[in-house]
């Protein structure tokens, strides 16, 4: 029997953890371990943990000490893995909400890459705004993701289908994919680890595929505001300027990140929006290292 380890990254959201942590209880396939990985919410999510503990001793609460971000905390989760023997690690934050038989459906897939399920809100509408091409070699291309499986979803007919990432709301990784690409980069903080992470898996041969049998629920919805002016813009124009420079396919895409934030910082002098000017100016330089998390994350 397979033995797959949940990694569940959690912060300062104790009623809607409580759900998950329930729905992984009764998962139709049993679960190895349970791994929390709580950002120092310091609001009982540590008494939660430990209730379930109580109950089943798969559970296991741990404290990164600091609010590491969704990446630095995935980041832990994997280190945290390592002491145990695995064939999957299945990946989630506290929002994310599988079906019961959410995990048996992805390990029937039994791949040996990475495996999505597919995600749904909670008014029924598909929610899997993963992409299904993720076009890096594009010279003339705003947004290198063409469309989605939300996009496609009335049209699939297929039971799994190929995709270009996936977000770490609920991918079952192999083992094969960790021991061959590592972990997720702790310096993203926000926005586009999980990206990255799907590219390098890409890169090293491993195919990704959503499954239609494996579903599961957003227990919010998804809130990707291009606000420059609010801490999560910052995170997101940085991160895609990594993206773009890190895995760009030709000379073009890599320097696209100069392009656009051209674009903005004039955008904010004809408008004299001097705090974008500011963010742009910052997440441009920060993004050659994915430098300056603690000036830009939320106190």
């Amino acid at each position: 029997m397979k033995k797959v380890i949940a990694i569940v990254v959690t912060y300062k959201r104790k009623e809607l953890l409580e759900k998950v942590l329930t729905r992984l209880s009764e998962q139709s396939f049993k679960l190895s371990k349970v791994l929390v990985v709580d950002n120092n919410s310091q609001d009982g999510t540590e008494e939660l943990v430990k209730s379930f503990y109580l109950n089943d001793n798969i559970f296991e609460y741990h404290n990164t000490g600091a609010n590491l971000g969704g990446a630095g905390g995935f980041n832990y989760g994997f280190q945290l893995a390592n002491n145990y023997e695995y064939d999957y690690l299945w990946l989630m934050d506290d929002d994310f909400l599988p079906a019961t038989n959410c995990l048996e459906e992805l390990i029937n897939v039994g791949s040996n890459g990475i495996i999505q399920p597919i995600r749904f809100n909670l008014d029924g509408l598909c929610a899997e705004i993963t992409p299904v091409v993720y076009d890096l070699s594009k010279v003339l291309c705003t947004n290198p993701k063409s469309h989605t499986v939300a996009d496609i979803y009335d049209d699939i007919t297929e039971s799994e289908i190929e995709i270009a990432a996936v977000p770490f709301e609920g991918p079952l990784i192999s083992k094969d994919v960790v021991d061959k690409i590592g972990v997720p980069e702790p310096k993203f903080f926000i926005f586009n680890d999980d990206l990255d992470y799907s590219i390098r898996a890409r890169k090293a041969g491993f195919k990704i595929t959503c499954s239609m049998k494996a579903t599961a629920e957003r227990l919010l919805l998804n809130n990707q505001s291009n606000d420059l002016k609010s801490w999560k813009g910052y995170f997101m124009l940085r991160n895609h300027f990594y993206i773009l420079r890190t895995h760009g396919e030709n000379v073009f895409v890599r320097n696209r990140s100069l392009v656009i934030a051209s674009f903005y910082m004039l955008k904010s002098l004809l408008s004299l929006d001097s705090k974008t000017m500011k963010v742009v100016i910052e997440a441009y330089k920060d993004s050659f290292k994915l430098s300056n998390n603690d000036n830009h994350k939320p106190k």
